[in-house]
């Protein structure tokens, strides 16, 4: 259970507070990214004796303004007795949050020594001891199949489904013990599982109600009833073709809409309508 005396840190604070009780006041450091890091957090981490360091965002409740525009490797800075707020321009703006660095850079040499670049010490540190926790969405996002969705629970769904596919794939390079990338893993992945469980569907129009008794049984015409003034349904004919039309009348038996003439008749007497 999630509980926490102090307000001022939030519902993502009193996640930290209670997952790191048992740990405070041993001089550990903690690494977290923006979704939990904020003043009031770093500020109680502090207190009881925990280093804390991690990305955050500018809007964050007490964070203080910096306006100063910035160019590619520039950095600005606040600052007070045990508190660092540092703004890092890379690719985009990067806020960082610290209890235990100053605003000091550092030298990074990439790409086999051709070049070479300024990062300040708190970014290093973070990419260098975050570990795979913040880079988890970095790599599904590459992969994701998260759509938008009006409906909450199908988002989360899918992010689930991310997730199981992430944690897959970590344990099939520590198993396998070779280098494959997140994209190529989770291709071979849908394929093993088309493999085993796909099904033979047949081409023809599988729209509507396809009852399977449409061209033997005896049918007929009826008027649809619903709630509202104008109730009509989808002629499910008319939808196979590619034509928005939408009718009164119906097919009790096979349940789907159909316009009475020519739609009824083609849905009970052709097979490929």
């Amino acid at each position: 259970m999630v509980d926490t005396e102090n307000l001022d840190i939030g519902k993502s604070g009193a996640i930290v507070e209670t997952l790191m009780k048992p740990h405070l006041g041993k001089g550990h450091t903690l690494y977290v990214d923006n979704w939990y890091a904020s003043l009031a957090l770093f500020k109680f981490l502090h207190n009881n004796g925990t280093n804390a360091c991690g990305t955050v965002t500018k809007r964050r409740k007490g964070m203080p303004k910096i306006d100063k525009r910035l160019k590619k490797g520039e950095a600005a800075f606040r600052s007070s007795d045990n508190l660092l707020v540092l703004k890092w321009m890379d690719k985009k703006e990067v806020y960082m949050l610290s209890t235990m660095h100053t605003a000091e850079f550092t030298t990074v040499i990439r790409h086999g020594g051709e070049r070479v670049i300024q990062k300040p010490v708190c970014v290093l540190d973070y990419n260098n001891l975050m570990g795979a926790v913040d880079k988890a969405d970095t790599v599904t996002s590459t992969v994701n199949s998260t759509r938008k969705s009006l409906k909450w629970y199908r988002k989360f769904f899918f992010y689930l489904v991310n997730i199981c596919v992430w944690n897959a794939y970590c344990l099939y390079k520590h198993k396998m013990k070779r280098p494959i990338s997140m994209a190529r893993f989770q291709l071979q992945l849908i394929r093993e599982i088309l493999g085993n469980y796909h099904q033979n569907i047949s081409h023809q129009h599988l729209t509507g109600n396809n009852h399977p008794l449409r061209l033997s049984e005896r049918h007929f015409p009826s008027v649809y009833k619903s709630v509202g003034k104008k109730p009509r349904r989808r002629c499910v004919v008319c939808h196979a073709n590619d034509k928005r039309r939408e009718t009164v009348y119906e097919c009790k038996n096979c349940n789907v809409g159909l316009c009475v003439d020519p739609c009824f008749k083609i849905y009970h007497c052709k097979l490929n309508y």
